[in-house]
Parts: C-alpha cells; structure tokens; sequence
C-alpha cells in the first residue's frame, strides 16, 4: 500500500463511528439500516415516484427521484434533507444486494486501520462494501452523466 493511500485509509479510520465492542456496534448499525428503509417506506407512500420493492430495476428509479428532488430543491417535501436521502439510498442500495444475492449480507466489522471504529458492509464471498454513504453528491459525479450509477454500481460488482 502507498504511503498516500495508508493516510488516506486512516483519516478515513477517524471518521468511523466508534464502539466499545463489536455488539454495540452491530446493535447501532441495525436500528440505524432497519430506521432508514422503514423512512424509506414511510416517505415513499407519498409520492408515485418510488416504490421500495427491492428489485434491481428500482435503483434506477430511486436514483431518478433523488434528482428530480435535487432539481427542485423538494427533500425538505417528504421531511428529509438531502444528505439523509442520500444515506437512505446507500443503505437501500445495500438491502438489494442483500435481496437479491441468496450469499449476500450485512455484516459489521472493526475497520483495520483504526481500533475501536467500526463500518457496516455488505458482504458476499470474500467481497465486501462499506454502506457509510457511497452516493453522496451524486449530482457532482462526473461519471454519472446517466443517472444510473446505482444500477451500474449494483452490477459491476453483484450482478455476477
């Protein structure tokens, strides 16, 4: 590993959340996953835009409401701010894979570069991927000029 990215992974190690034990952790990470798509569902029988049915195809269609919402500046409809949608989306994101990956789910581990920090990560085999919030600023992403990089997300890297 380069020496920039050992600093990197550890100024990335500081701004994990921090438990006493691995149980806390997974307690906090599960209240917190099941607290976000149970907003999800609540928020989503507001508008025909977006139904959470977990399928592949719907990471397309959350990805086009999230823009629709940021082109009208409308998060603050449903009670959300744009950074909690976004959170919402990663940890969604995460529940399809684990939907549809029958060897998918959520796992919490110690991140290795920062002892007592701890990330939760969708695990299948021995690939796993961090859901902190992925898909952050997804209007800024220059390589989302699609506005699917969910779905593409999702099969790069789960679609197999």
């Amino acid at each position: 590993m380069s020496k920039y990215a050992f600093n990197t992974a550890i100024k990335y190690g500081e701004k994990l959340c921090g438990f006493n034990n691995l149980s806390e952790a997974e307690d906090y990470f599960i209240l917190r996953k099941d607290f976000l798509l149970n907003k999800l569902k609540a928020v989503s029988t507001q508008t025909s835009a977006f139904v959470p049915d977990n399928t592949v195809e719907s990471l397309k269609k959350i990805e086009k409401w999230y823009f629709d919402l940021y082109e009208e500046n409308a998060f603050g409809k449903f009670g959300l701010s744009q950074e909690e949608f976004e959170q919402i989306m990663s940890f969604y994101w995460g529940e399809v894979v684990v939907k549809n990956n029958e060897d998918a789910k959520w796992v919490v581990e110690e991140y290795p570069f920062a002892k007592g920090k701890y990330e939760l990560l969708v695990n299948k085999g021995l690939f796993g991927m961090a859901i902190g919030n992925p898909f952050r600023d997804l209007y800024k992403r220059q390589d989302n000029k699609r506005r699917n990089l969910l779905f593409r997300e999702y099969n790069k890297y789960f679609g197999r």
